[in-house]
């Protein structure tokens, strides 16, 4: 088995037996230091389902021959399913499913056997995690599709294996799947699911036929058919491998973990994950199909497919499409008046001698030339174009390569780029290379704003709101404005509710800077995010004035005078200084008085003593403890009222 690295359970067993509690009845076990078989010693546990605990323990005999990793990972039933028959034939029956399958992405089961009334699986120890790990780790973008392809491969071969040997796993889920350190997948728990259900949970479903036979899943990889009650078979697994193929991809399960027989595909249709290819979409669309007659036959489709370089084979049949629709009349129209070119025998002494000059040009000085051919010479133009025609082309394609860049170097101006192209097409708009490299241009602008866009939503997430360099969010805005000036970025709700409280935590603080830096990202990130405007409106309102009282901080830390900026601080305390009036206005006791007095003199450090919210406030504030003084005094607690009064008396020196 496996060493997650964390306290997290292995596998969660999502299974219930009729008529057994789900929950551990009897004390738990502690097999740590037990011998099982006197081969067998238990070393640690590393794992718990709803069935069983698992167990790295140490192969005696293994030790004994010299073997340097004598590991192995046991599973052993909990004791209060060791006298039930069905518990001990479910454990039975993944042992020798598990065995029939020898695959290198399959987990191998050394053993199934019992020991002082202890029923257990001895499986290979595995060092490594749960896909539903990697997933987790991999938010909120998914990986690569080149990372993900890999694990995507390795997962499909095995499955393509045992459905081959007729094995059907029909309880496959990424925590039933682990990644090793060495980048190999294991499949494990074949079998259990179509046997039993043991451990009720929020994605499991109950077998509510005692007299079916027993069987279960997860409904949220469940297929429809599965949910349905119909006999397992491989296309239930196809669903399971598709909705594990779409998270690896985008971290989010395609239909929101809604069960299949759930699911309203007009409220909850399929996105195209970013990381998938446009062109491989279908494929996995097909395997997520809702009912088996719309799903994909096998997996070994979905895998062929997304192992194929599929771009060449595309532009090609793309490119065809655009020759069929462009060049079916142009050309025709096009070839029928260049055969006639020849037939022209008007030209005069001068102008065939100009004809002749045209012809000897080189393609570049043709160009520059083009347009002084008179439109009545449509014909003579049309043909210098055709004998050019390839080194026109190449000439199309060098000025593209040569397309001026950004700032840094790094990002070509795609609406040159796009120029240059349509401008060549004009002219050969069945030229198929011109086609593809239209299509390049716009995969590869696309492909740089989906790249920037999820640098983006990273650095928003995580609040990293001061990266600087090429990290920064204003570089990275700046980027997205140059490949295509037209792309708006949308933020997500999460984005923005962790932007909105950084931005009223740092009010809080007044903290000036922070602010500054918040109004900065605020106008960059979040302009067209529709429920971000008030949050908007209220930082421009306040850019003036926390811009005042920052150059004002940094004359004084720079040791220089600087006079305050008073306007600008009423400005920005403003609703501070409302927080402070109502609370006073709600207060009740003199505790809840000296809690706001403690916050205002926390505040005082900040700003002049001559500012004029902060007199206002200490005059209620006297006012304040002057009348609780003199109701203390008729109360007769004379200590407390003389405290009340003194401090209400400092209060109106202060001011005076």
């Amino acid at each position: 088995m496996e060493n997650t690295h964390s306290n997290a359970p292995i596998s969660d067993d999502k299974t219930l037996i009729a008529g057994v509690s789900p929950q551990k009845t009897s004390t738990p076990i502690n097999l740590i230091g037990k011998s099982l078989k006197g081969r067998y010693l238990i070393e640690s546990l590393i794992g718990s389902g709803g069935m069983s605990d698992i167990y790295r323990a140490k192969d005696l005999h293994l030790e004994t021959a010299g073997i340097n990793e004598p590991y192995v990972a046991i599973k052993v039933l909990l004791q209060q399913y060791s006298s039930i028959p069905e518990a001990k034939q479910i454990l039975i029956k993944e042992a020798r499913k598990t065995q029939q399958l020898s695959h290198p992405n399959i987990i191998r089961v050394y053993d199934v056997d019992s020991h002082d009334n202890f029923h257990f699986i001895v499986m290979e120890w595995l060092d490594g995690e749960t896909l539903d790990q990697v997933i987790k780790r991999s938010k909120p973008m998914g990986l690569p599709f080149k990372g993900a392809n890999n694990l995507i491969q390795q997962i499909g071969e095995a499955l393509t294996y045992a459905h081959k040997m007729g094995i059907v796993h029909t309880d496959l889920k990424p925590s039933n799947i682990i990644l090793t350190r060495q980048g190999n997948i294991k499949i494990f728990d074949f079998g259990v699911a179509s046997a039993v259900q043991l451990n009720f949970d929020k994605y499991a479903i109950q077998d509510n036929d005692q007299s079916s036979p027993l069987t279960g899943f997860t409904p949220a990889y469940a297929s429809f058919e599965q949910l349905q009650g119909q006999s397992p078979c491989a296309a239930d697994d196809i669903f399971s491998f598709s909705c594990i193929v779409y998270e690896l991809l985008s971290c989010k399960h395609p239909y929101q973990r809604v069960a299949a027989n759930k699911v309203d595909l007009q409220k909850t249709p399929l996105k195209k994950p970013k990381h998938l290819n446009l062109l491989l979409w279908p494929s996995l669309k097909k395997g997520l199909a809702i009912h088996k007659e719309q799903r994909c036959d096998s997996i070994q489709k979905i895998i062929n497919d997304f192992s194929r370089n599929v771009w060449p084979k595309a532009l090609s049949v793309v490119a065809a499409i655009v020759i069929a629709a462009s060049a079916f009349q142009v050309y025709q129209t096009q070839e029928k008046e260049i055969n006639n070119l020849n037939s022209l025998i008007t030209l005069n002494d001068d102008e065939q001698k100009k004809l002749n000059g045209l012809k000897n040009l080189s393609t570049t000085d043709l160009l520059a030339q083009l347009e002084d051919i008179p439109a009545e010479q449509r014909l003579l133009k049309q043909g210098l174009l055709r004998e050019h025609r390839q080194s026109i082309i190449n000439i199309a394609e060098k000025r593209i390569l040569n397309v001026a860049k950004d700032s840094t170097g790094t990002y070509k101006d795609y609406d040159q780029v796009d120029l240059i192209i349509a401008n060549a097409l004009s002219v050969f708009p069945d030229s198929v290379r011109l086609n593809q490299l239209q299509m390049e241009a716009s995969s590869s602008r696309i492909a740089i704003i989906d790249a920037l866009s999820e640098r983006l939503h990273l650095l928003l997430l995580q609040g990293r709101y001061n990266e600087a360099d090429d990290n920064s969010i204003e570089k990275i805005i700046t980027d997205l404005n140059f490949v295509d000036p037209e792309f708006k970025f949308q933020p997500e709700d999460e984005v923005f509710k962790i932007y909105s409280d950084t931005f009223t935590l740092a009010l809080t603080e007044h903290n000036v800077d922070r602010i500054t830096q918040l109004i900065s990202v605020g106008e960059l990130a979040f302009t067209y995010y529709s429920d971000a405007k008030p949050l908007l409106d209220f930082g421009r309102t306040m850019k003036s004035s926390v811009a005042q009282l920052a150059k004002y901080n940094a004359e004084v830390n720079d040791g220089k005078s600087a006079s305050y900026p008073y306007e600008a601080a009423e400005v920005f305390y403003a609703s501070t200084f409302d927080q402070f009036n109502d609370d006073l206005s709600l207060i009740d006791n003199p505790k809840e008085l000296i809690k706001i007095d403690e916050k205002i003199t926390e505040l005082e450090t900040q700003i002049p003593d001559d500012f004029s919210p902060l007199t206002a406030i200490k005059k209620t504030m006297a006012g304040s403890y002057l009348d609780y003084g003199n109701l203390y005094l008729e109360k007769k607690r004379f200590k407390t009222a003389r405290q009340l009064i003194k401090r209400g008396n400092e209060l109106y020196s202060v001011i005076n």
